[in-house]
């Protein structure tokens, strides 16, 4: 049972770590509240020796970095809001940075079709895609999907699933070109995922290394490159991931964590107004190029108990579809992680609303992680 600082309401969808309700977090005083939400992550932080705040340092300026929307500035004694750069440690020798050439990165073959949030559209887990992007007309068991874990992340999200993209280290570092050759050798391989964390902490890696692969590759084989981010990267970057998305029958996902500013500086620490401008930059720009009718990218929610309700779910259904009403939309069901242990599972009335107003908006919809609700 959570209970909020602002208002004084208790109740069991209030997360004991934030301490704010959705209410106080979008209609309450924000020169009070946002102070508070501030000190939340800044705490969180600390525990994995992060910085509060992305790095801007006005003098002794080191390194530049400008991939995400925190576009960092480091002194010397700076390290990267996504803990991936760091001028002092590369000069002991310690950690070097990523660059086009090395990337942090843990990675393993998935079975096809994989639990990916696009499965339910893209060739390796239908029947889209055949046979320019597919050699079958269903699903593709018995091949594998590369899983690209990039360590690093861009947002600090207090629900994270993945956190262990905090805990990286040098034994995670990796040549682009010892990867590519190695995911190129296995033929079983159909596609490769970029996940995280988020890619967009080590963008040129991942490009550089989605270009290698489809270079060294035999010219008949089917490789689609795909990309699951919070959207946040240096736009550039993001259209050529895009281009080469749609050259080799992939996709992007956008993590659309929330519409409300106030409620994604709430709950993940950092604007995602850069997030919001590119995915209607490549809906508005690539969505339907592609003349297979396979969706070029789409939209995710995680559903937080108590935070990302149907509201809010309306709103980002609205702003898709004002976009194009055809770009896939899945909302998933929230399962308690990170430091949102104590919120339970998506309560299943509240995950039906969403989904009710979802479809009510765009046609085509997907409630993911399903099994979960038999544990609400």
């Amino acid at each position: 049972m959570g209970t909020c600082k602002f208002c004084g309401k208790k109740d069991k969808l209030i997360s004991q770590v934030l301490q704010v309700c959705r209410d106080c977090i979008i209609n309450g005083d924000w020169d009070i509240i946002k102070p508070h939400l501030h000190s939340v992550h800044t705490e969180v932080r600390k525990l994995v020796d992060l910085p509060s705040d992305p790095p801007k340092v006005e003098r002794n300026v080191k390194l530049k970095c400008n991939f995400c929307i925190n576009e960092c500035r480091l002194s010397a004694d700076d390290t990267s809001y996504c803990g991936l750069r760091n001028i002092q440690k590369k000069e002991t020798g310690e950690l070097p940075y990523p660059s086009k050439s090395k990337g942090y990165i843990h990675g393993y073959i998935d079975a096809n079709p994989t639990n990916c949030c696009n499965s339910w559209f893209c060739p390796a887990g239908s029947s889209s895609g055949y046979p320019e992007y597919s050699n079958y007309k269903g699903p593709e068991y018995g091949t594998y999907s590369y899983a690209a874990f990039l360590y690093g992340c861009t947002f600090d999200c207090l629900f994270c699933q993945n956190s262990s993209h905090k805990n990286f280290s040098k034994k995670h570092l990796f040549e682009a070109e010892f990867l590519a050759n190695q995911i190129v050798k296995n033929e079983k391989i159909t596609c490769l995922c970029y996940f995280g964390g988020t890619p967009e902490s080590q963008l040129p890696f991942s490009i550089n290394l989605a270009e290698l692969i489809l270079e060294k590759i035999e010219k008949d084989r089917i490789m689609r490159i795909c990309w699951e981010w919070n959207g946040s990267g240096r736009r550039d970057l993001v259209e050529k991931c895009m281009e080469i998305a749609i050259k080799s029958g992939g996709n992007i996902k956008f993590d659309l964590k929330s519409f409300n500013k106030k409620l994604n500086l709430a709950l993940c620490g950092i604007s995602n107004s850069r997030t919001l401008e590119n995915f209607k930059f490549l809906a508005e720009n690539y969505f339907g190029t592609r003349k297979d009718n396979m969706p070029e990218m789409s939209g995710c929610t995680l559903m937080v108990p108590g935070y990302t309700n149907h509201e809010e779910v309306e709103h980002i259904a609205k702003f898709i579809r004002e976009i194009n009403p055809k770009i896939p939309y899945s909302l998933l069901i929230f399962h308690g992680d990170y430091q949102m242990r104590d919120l339970p599972i998506t309560p299943r009335k509240q995950a039906m609303k969403c989904l009710e107003v979802a479809q009510k908006y765009l046609e085509k919809v997907n409630l993911g992680n399903k099994f979960l609700l038999g544990f609400s």
